[in-house]
């Protein structure tokens, strides 16, 4: 029998770091495949998973599926999926769901796949957002009472629903709250879902025997608090542009524009200020990150004088279609929330990209404004 680990969580609740953490600390002890969901058109959770070189498609070991959710429009492909890993002989596979998906469809799907056991079903959720949004936890437990007198449903109740279907809650980015306001949290999981195990952790890291080790699941006794068909659509637009991004409007877009309804934001950047470096973007609720992911080939060619002739050659040759101005440099950002204000918010967001006078002061050297910091964590 093949065992899996389903790990779910609303929209921004860090489920590709506490994933790359479980495969870079155990893929050496086990053989474990992994399946990916992005429910963006833009890959980003597979290609950062890629660049850790512990699991590939090359190999076998992991599977993404994007562009949809694997608990409606992409379940048939995920049903592939888990058939495909459990031919090659997979001991582990670790399934991370995208944040817009309802986590009973793919439960269901899994229960009754034939050769696996379902064990843990680990679903995290953001300390920062349930100290900031919801009053460390009560605030979400109220909404969820007001939406049931008023017969709606709303982006809490995919939350709670995620909650309550888990065999395990994990309060991720502790280090973002005051730990006197753990109790309460824990306390407020645990009125929507009392049976689960409830565990806490930092930049992904807990004790991963609680998900490795754990029984075969079983289904929670409580109901779920909406019924999944009922749930608001959640939309994702993709936004590419070649142009670098103006740092100081970039900043102020997210400080003055930045909706309830724009659950998240991420997407691979670079500012006007900074052409060497390949940033990562990450925003979920009011929390924001940029990190340092590598450097563009366009400022490697332009300026490393240590290349080899050959090296200059294959980094032309992987060049060959770039941007005449920029090289390889580009953005993608990928903006996921309620339809209406997704679209007004990318509609701003477009107006940070340089215009055709910044563009030819960027070729000239000019100096931009950029607040954002200047020490950045690499990736």
């Amino acid at each position: 029998m093949m065992n899996v680990t389903l790990i779910t969580g609303f929209l921004g609740a860090g489920k590709t770091t506490f994933l790359s953490r479980l495969i870079r600390e155990h893929a050496s002890k086990r053989k474990l495949g992994v399946i990916v969901n992005d429910l963006s058109e833009l890959e980003v959770d597979g290609e950062l998973l890629r660049e850790g070189h512990f699991v590939s498609e090359k190999e076998g070991t992991l599977i993404s599926l994007f562009n949809g959710s694997i608990s409606s429009d992409r379940s048939a492909d995920f049903s592939r999926a888990v058939a495909q890993m459990a031919e090659r002989k997979i001991e582990h596979i670790l399934v991370e769901t995208s944040g817009g998906s309802h986590p009973t469809r793919i439960i269901e799907e899994l229960k009754n796949a034939p050769g696996v056991t379902l064990g843990a079903v680990a679903t995290l959720v953001d300390a920062r957002a349930l100290y900031h949004d919801y009053d460390g936890g009560p605030g979400l437990v109220r909404q969820l009472a007001r939406n049931e007198n008023d017969g709606e449903s709303s982006s809490e109740n995919l939350l709670a629903d995620q909650i309550q279907a888990a065999s395990v809650v994990v309060l991720t980015k502790i280090d973002l709250v005051p730990a006197e306001s753990l109790a309460l949290m824990f306390k407020s999981v645990g009125i929507l879902n009392p049976a689960a195990t409830l565990a806490a952790c930092a930049y992904g890291k807990m004790d991963a025997s609680i998900l490795f080790d754990a029984p075969p699941y079983q289904p929670p006794a409580q109901r779920l608090t909406s019924d999944p068909d009922s749930l608001p659509e959640i939309q994702s637009i993709v936004i590419r542009d070649p142009r670098p991004l103006h740092p100081q409007r970039f900043l102020e877009l997210y400080q003055n524009h930045l909706t309830l309804g724009v659950y998240r934001s991420k997407g691979f950047i670079w500012l006007a200020s900074r052409p060497d470096q390949v940033l990562l973007w990450n925003q979920a609720g009011g929390a924001m990150g940029i990190e340092l992911l590598a450097i563009w080939r366009s400022h490697i060619l332009a300026h490393d004088t240590r290349l080899l002739a050959e090296e200059k050659e294959l980094l032309k040759s992987q060049m060959e279609r770039s941007h005449p101005d920029f090289g390889d440099r580009s953005c993608e950002v990928t903006v996921i929330g309620n339809a209406d204000e997704v679209e007004l918010f990318c509609s701003k967001f477009r107006s940070c990209f340089c215009n055709d006078e910044e563009i030819e002061g960027w070729k000239k050297g000019m100096e931009f404004p950029d607040p954002w910091p200047k020490n950045l964590k690499k990736l």
